[in-house]
Parts: C-alpha cells; sequence; structure tokens
C-alpha cells in the first residue's frame, strides 16, 4: 500500500485547500530577531558555501547565538548562513540564544560544538535544499 498526497492529508487532517501552519512552543528555547552586525563572531564568517541557497530560499535554520551576563552577543554556530546573509545585505537574522556566564563558556561551547560537527561533503547544505525543492513530493506543507 504506497503513501499518497490524499492519505497524508487525511491523516493530518489537511487539505490542499485548507493549508494550517503548525506551531511549537518550547519555552526552554528563545529565539530572537538580532542585527547581523550586532553578532561578534569568534573567527572569520568568510564562507559563501550557502550564498546560492540563502539568495532561493532564505536563512531556513536560526543561527546559535550566547549572551554573556554583560550582554555581549557571541556567534556559536551559523558562521556560513551569517556570511551569506551579510553578502546579500540582510540586516537581521534569527537566532537561538543560549546564556552564558562569560567568554570562556562562549569558546567552550564553541570547541564543543565543532568538534561534534561530522566531517561532510562541501556542497551537503545545497543537496538537502535541493531534496526540499523537489515539485512533485508527498509530505505535507507543514512538514516542509
Amino acid at each position: 500500500m504506497s503513501i499518497g498526497k490524499s492519505s497524508i492529508a487525511r491523516a493530518v487532517n489537511v487539505t490542499k485547500d485548507t493549508p494550517q501552519e503548525v506551531k511549537k512552543e518550547n519555552k526552554n528555547i528563545i529565539v530572537q530577531k538580532f542585527g547581523v552586525q550586532e553578532i561578534s563572531l569568534l573567527k572569520d564568517a568568510t564562507d559563501l558555501s550557502l550564498l546560492e541557497s540563502v539568495k532561493k530560499h532564505g536563512v531556513l535554520c536560526p543561527v546559535l547565538v550566547a549572551i554573556t551576563d554583560k550582554g555581549d552577543k557571541w556567534l556559536i554556530d551559523g558562521y556560513s548562513r551569517i556570511a551569506a546573509a551579510k553578502e546579500l545585505g540582510s540586516t537581521d537574522i534569527d537566532a537561538v540564544v543560549i546564556n552564558v556566564g562569560n567568554k570562556n563558556d562562549v569558546n567552550r561551547l564553541y570547541k564543543e560544538l565543532l568538534s561534534l560537527k561530522p566531517k561532510t561533503a562541501d556542497n551537503i547544505h545545497e543537496e538537502k535544499f535541493k531534496v526540499l525543492a523537489v515539485k512533485d513530493h508527498d509530505l505535507p506543507a507543514y512538514l516542509l
């Protein structure tokens, strides 16, 4: 038995004529909009590998920003996204916020996250967006 558009729509009570927006709230995660110039960087953001994807789709995933007790904002994850956004003239970007004590905590978080990232092909991000952009997919709109 194959699963098609109509069976998925019936399962989630969504039809082509009545799109629904799914919203989830998590009180432990804070997403804020920041000016791209007000976020300090731990390294240069010069990787423009996401430029075409950001031009076509915008920044789909928020960057990760740590805010110290002094109010300093440091980018932990999202250097390629912020470099592409700056290159395209974006003035602000969505960010998931983590509150930390000081810059030592920022450096520790950055190094831990960097050590957890898998080594992937250079163009993996563009390939993910190509998969999402397929016209005749069976996924409901709220999953994209």
